[in-house]
C-alpha cells in the first residue's frame, strides 16, 4: 500500500530539479505555482496537516522575506526531527495561523510571535497522525496616576490535528483546526474602569484531500479536496455595572475541487484542476429600535488552477502558476422597515499568473517568486531603484534544508 505514496515522493523530489537530497518548499515555491492544492509542498503541507511531520523528518524550512512588498511580512521558521522510528517532533515559530486580525479590536494588537509545536507518530504502517498545539500572546500595560492607566492583552490558543491513511491506490488526509481568540482592554480613567473584550472568538476548520491513482502503475493522480472554515465573535464593553454588546459577527467558508497531478517526466510535473468556494459573512446588532443586519455572500466558481514545474539544470528549477476565477458577490443591509440589496459578477480576488525559480545546492534549497514586471522592465542600473518605476527581481523567498540521513 505504501508503493504509490513512496513513488510520488520520489518523483516529487526528482521533479523539483536536483539529483541531491534537497526538498524545495515554502511560500516562495507554493505561491509561484499558483498556490495549487494539487501539488505536494513540504512546508505548506506540514503547516496545514501536522501528520506530514511523519514524512518530512529532519527537515528545516523558513520564509526569509518578501522584498519590495509588505513591510509587515509574516516571515517564519520551522524544523522537524525524528525521535526513534515512530515518533517525530518539531516546531514552527512566527507563523500566524489564526483569525484574530479579523476582530478589529480598538487599541489592542494581534498576538505576536506565535508558536506551533509539532508532534507526530505512525500508529501503524498505513495510519499516521499529528498534533500541533498553537499559542500566541500580546500584552501592553501602562501605569500612571489614578487618573489614567490601562492593561491591554490578546491571545490565540488552540491546535491543529491531522491524519494520513494509506489506501490501496493512494492516500487520503484530513486536518482539523481549532482556535480560541480573545482580547481585553481594561482602562481606568478618573477612578472609573471601562473594560472592552469579546465573547466567543472561536474558529474551527476542517479540510480533506485525496491522492488517488485510477489504475495500477498509473503516474497520474486524481486529487479531490473539500473543506470548511468558520468563526464568530461578539465585542462587549463594560463600564461600572453597565454592559453594552456590539455586533454579532460570523463568517463561513465552504470550498472544494478536483484536479490532476501528472509527473510528465522525471524532471517535470504539471498539476491543475477546478475549484469552488462559498463564503458568507453576517453582522447583527439589536437595540430598542429594532434589528440591524448586514449579510454578504460570494460564490467563487469556477476557479481554474494550473501549475508547472520543470528542471532547467541540475541546480535550478523553473515554475509557473495560473489562477483565474469568477466571483458572484451579493450583499444585503437591513434596518427597521428598510432593506438594501446589491449584487455583481467579476473576476475573483487573487486571479494571477505567477513565476518562480528554485536554486538547489546539495541538501539546501532557495525558492522564490519572480516579478513579472522585473522581467519586462529589467533592472534600473543607472537610475537606481524607485518604488514607482522598478520592481525587485524576487518577491517571497523561502529556504529549506534536508538533514535526514
Amino acid at each position: 500500500m505504501l508503493k504509490h505514496f513512496l513513488a510520488v515522493m520520489l518523483l516529487f523530489v526528482v521533479a523539483v530539479g536536483t539529483f541531491s537530497q534537497s526538498i524545495p518548499s515554502g511560500t516562495g515555491r507554493y505561491s509561484a505555482l499558483g498556490s495549487s492544492p494539487f501539488i505536494l509542498d513540504a512546508s505548506t503541507d506540514i503547516q496545514n496537516n501536522p501528520a506530514w511531520n511523519n514524512y518530512y523528518r529532519n527537515y528545516a524550512f523558513a520564509d526569509l522575506n518578501q522584498f519590495g512588498e509588505s513591510s509587515n511580512f509574516d516571515g517564519f521558521g520551522g524544523v522537524t526531527f525524528g525521535v526513534g522510528k515512530k515518533w517525530n517532533l518539531g516546531f514552527i515559530v512566527n507563523r500566524t495561523q489564526d483569525a484574530w486580525s479579523l476582530f478589529g479590536a480598538d487599541s489592542v494588537s494581534a498576538p505576536v510571535v506565535p508558536f506551533m509545536g509539532l508532534i507526530g507518530t505512525s500508529a501503524s504502517k498505513n495510519f499516521h497522525v499529528g498534533l500541533a498545539p498553537y499559542v500566541g500572546m500580546w500584552n501592553q500595560k501602562y501605569t500612571g496616576d489614578t487618573n489614567y492607566n490601562y492593561d491591554r492583552s490578546s491571545m490565540s490558543i488552540g491546535a491543529n490535528l491531522g491524519f494520513m491513511y494509506m489506501i490501496k491506490k493512494g492516500w487520503v488526509e484530513g486536518a482539523f483546526r481549532f482556535r480560541m481568540n480573545s482580547y481585553k482592554n481594561e482602562t481606568t480613567i478618573g477612578g472609573g474602569t471601562v473594560t472592552a473584550e469579546n465573547d466567543g472568538g472561536m474558529e474551527f476548520g476542517a479540510a480533506f484531500r485525496g491522492w488517488i491513482y485510477p489504475s495500477k502503475g498509473s503516474k497520474i493522480a486524481i486529487v479531490p479536496l473539500v473543506g470548511f472554515y468558520t468563526y464568530s465573535f461578539t465585542p462587549k464593553v463594560t463600564s461600572g455595572t453597565t454592559t453594552t454588546t456590539g455586533n454579532e459577527n460570523s463568517w463561513l467558508n465552504i470550498n472544494g475541487g478536483v484536479g490532476l497531478n501528472w509527473p510528465i517526466m522525471d524532471d517535470m510535473q504539471i498539476a491543475g484542476g477546478v475549484l469552488a468556494s462559498y463564503n458568507t459573512t453576517k453582522s447583527t446588532f439589536s437595540d430598542t429600535t429594532g434589528t440591524y443586519e448586514n449579510k454578504g455572500t460570494n460564490f467563487i466558481a469556477p476557479v481554474f488552477n494550473m501549475a508547472l514545474e520543470t528542471r532547467i539544470a541540475d541546480w535550478i528549477t523553473g515554475r509557473l502558476g495560473f489562477t483565474k476565477g469568477i466571483n458572484m458577490l451579493s450583499s444585503e443591509s437591513s434596518v427597521p422597515n428598510s432593506t438594501i440589496e446589491f449584487s455583481t459578477i467579476g473576476a475573483s480576488t487573487g486571479s494571477s499568473i505567477n513565476l518562480g525559480a528554485g536554486f538547489h545546492f546539495g541538501r539546501f534549497s532557495i525558492d522564490a517568486t519572480v516579478s513579472e514586471r522585473w522581467l519586462k522592465q529589467g533592472p534600473f542600473f543607472i537610475s537606481g531603484s524607485n518604488a514607482q518605476n522598478s520592481e525587485d527581481m524576487f518577491g517571497t523567498i523561502s529556504a529549506s534544508y534536508n538533514f535526514n540521513k
